[in-house]
């Protein structure tokens, strides 16, 4: 049975490469398709793909693709991220030997969650994390009798870290100042507190710590920071793809 002129423009379309796929609006019917040619409609249910088969009028609605844009940038405000930075506003002269003193950093610069205590000198973790700390301090009047001093950041939990070394090659007279600075990345708990502190062995109790100056030509700035690196979540996360004990969700979040 010879074939239909239908037929033949059916097959001739099936075997040409379509270089554009038009698409109209509203639901097709029967008559409207060509066998086997495919035709796009936007309808009430979206996009919809209809295709004739044996008389039979055959649809497959097209699902939605969503496309994130490359790259996006967020801003958070300060007030929802934890950041601290504080520094000492009076000198504090003559600090005791043979025990371990807290530095009287008693000015906050910065302090988003409101964590840091000017009258006691400590920061309270108010978010549980990985953060970055930091401390820089001016000390002048080192006697050069005594033995060794040191700087230094504890938690209390009783961890010490940042530690930073004074002896007499430091110095060459009672007057001499001396800057130690450091800082180190570290996962701390809500709740936890830590300071900045000094010990010194041996000599005489006149060492001072100098307050922060706005002129450059003076050369003293005593000052304590930090701020939260990582969120909860992501520190939870890490802890369990090291097999670690992971931490029990802050209350406060």
């Amino acid at each position: 049975m010879p074939m239909s002129k239908a037929d033949r423009i059916a097959r001739k379309l099936n075997h040409t490469k379509q270089e554009r796929l038009q698409i109209s609006n509203g639901v097709p019917s029967l008559t409207d398709l060509r066998t086997g040619v495919p035709v796009l409609r936007s309808t009430n249910e979206g996009m919809v793909e209809y295709i004739r088969h044996n008389n039979t009028l055959y649809k497959k609605v097209l699902d939605r693709e969503v496309i994130e844009p490359r790259s996006v940038t967020t801003t958070k405000s300060l007030g929802t991220k934890a950041i601290f930075e504080a520094h000492v506003g009076s000198a504090q002269s003559n600090m005791a030997t043979g025990s371990e003193v807290l530095l009287q950093i008693n000015t906050a610069d910065i302090d988003t969650m409101s964590s840091y205590d000017t009258s006691n000198y400590l920061y309270t973790v108010s978010v549980s994390g990985i953060y970055f700390l930091y401390y820089n301090v001016t000390f002048n009047q080192f006697d050069s009798g005594m033995t060794y001093s040191q700087s230094f950041m504890k938690d209390s939990s009783g961890s010490v870290f940042g530690v930073c070394r004074i002896d007499d090659r430091e110095f060459t007279a009672d007057a001499a100042w001396v800057n130690k600075a450091a800082h180190v990345v570290k996962h701390l708990t809500a709740g936890t507190t830590l300071g900045v502190y000094y010990y010194q062995t041996g000599g005489s109790a006149q060492v001072d710590v100098r307050p922060s100056v706005s002129s450059g030509s003076a050369g003293a700035e005593s000052i304590f920071g930090g701020f939260l690196l990582t969120e909860p979540k992501a520190v939870r996360k890490v802890e369990q793809q090291a097999g670690e004990e992971t931490v029990a969700p802050d209350s406060s979040l």
